[in-house]
């Protein structure tokens, strides 16, 4: 199995689903905005999947647009799915997808393992609220991703270099400071 990039998601969706297209980086026909041009398009399944890096939670310009191109979407009868950097592939993120059980053998973990990882405490205002309605829709790791981010502070040394002071509550800081 591969980490789950963008590039790589392609390579999942074809893999997982081959009797189903999905057309990479083209405009949706009837769009309101033609320019937006979602990751991933599959017609026969009116879903869209978005892959969302690390500036879809650091630029609240980037964040707006976003509900703005997901609202279009949606009124054209899509059904959207945004995953975030930090989440893999995995049995559970396929049942989100396509709301159907696939066998799926995860081997990265979730979280902020890349050692480049955009980490929470350079996220802006906007993305920090993303952040928290994502650890809610991806519940099913929401442990996983919080394990990661206090790896990443003992790893860095600094609780301020990975979360804001908003957040500190999340990870129990007094356990980890």
């Amino acid at each position: 199995m591969i980490y789950l990039t963008e590039q790589n998601l392609k390579t999942i969706l074809d893999t997982i689903k081959p009797n189903n297209e999905f057309i990479h980086d083209k405009a949706v026909p009837n769009a309101q905005n033609r320019r937006m041009r979602p990751d991933f398009r599959c017609e026969e399944l009116k879903l869209i999947i978005e892959f969302d890096g690390d500036s879809h939670y650091c630029k609240s310009d980037r964040i707006l647009k976003d509900r703005a191109k997901d609202n279009d979407y949606q009124s054209l009868g899509y059904r959207v799915v945004r995953i975030p950097y930090f989440i893999q592939m995995s049995k559970p993120l396929l049942k989100i997808i396509f709301d159907e059980d696939i066998e799926f053998k995860q081997v990265y973990p979730n979280g902020f393992i890349d050692k480049k990882a955009v980490l929470p405490a350079d996220y802006c205002e906007l993305g920090l609220e993303l952040f928290l309605e994502d650890l809610e829709r991806f519940s099913y790791c929401k442990d996983e991703i919080i394990d990661s981010l206090k790896n990443k502070m003992e790893e860095l040394e600094s609780v301020q270099r990975v979360l804001p002071k908003s957040l500190y509550t999340l990870v129990d800081y007094k356990s980890v400071g």
